[in-house]
């Protein structure tokens, strides 16, 4: 005694267990993402809505730190004053010396460039 043996489906019913399963399977599909979007409507409605404000945030003008009682180490890394002084400026006297007048020179120059 064994198992009863089936025999092969037709190709019309194969195409209508096909068609079926994709039938089935979209429809579950849509009915998922139906519901989705329902669920998430009423959480978007919540965002959305004109009458709802946002908070207020109101910072203090001023902000004061009590450190007593704790101890601070460090070292100071830069001045607590900064001080300028104005040097004069140093004069020197030029190394060139200068020729009130280079006539001849240039006269020369022209005579040797012919």
């Amino acid at each position: 005694m064994g198992r009863p043996v089936k025999e092969p489906l037709g190709e019309k019913e194969s195409l209508y267990r096909i068609a079926m399963s994709f039938l089935i399977l979209s429809a579950i599909g849509g009915a998922a993402f139906v519901a989705g979007m329902l669920c998430t409507a009423g959480a978007r409605a919540d965002d959305f809505d004109g009458s709802a404000r946002k908070p207020r945030v109101v910072y203090p003008k001023n902000t004061q730190l009590d450190f007593e009682g704790t101890q601070i180490e460090g070292e100071i890394r830069n001045p607590g004053e900064f001080y300028f002084e104005h040097r004069k400026e140093e004069k020197f006297d030029s190394l060139v010396k200068r020729r009130p007048n280079f006539h001849r020179e240039m006269l020369r120059d022209v005579v040797m460039s012919k």
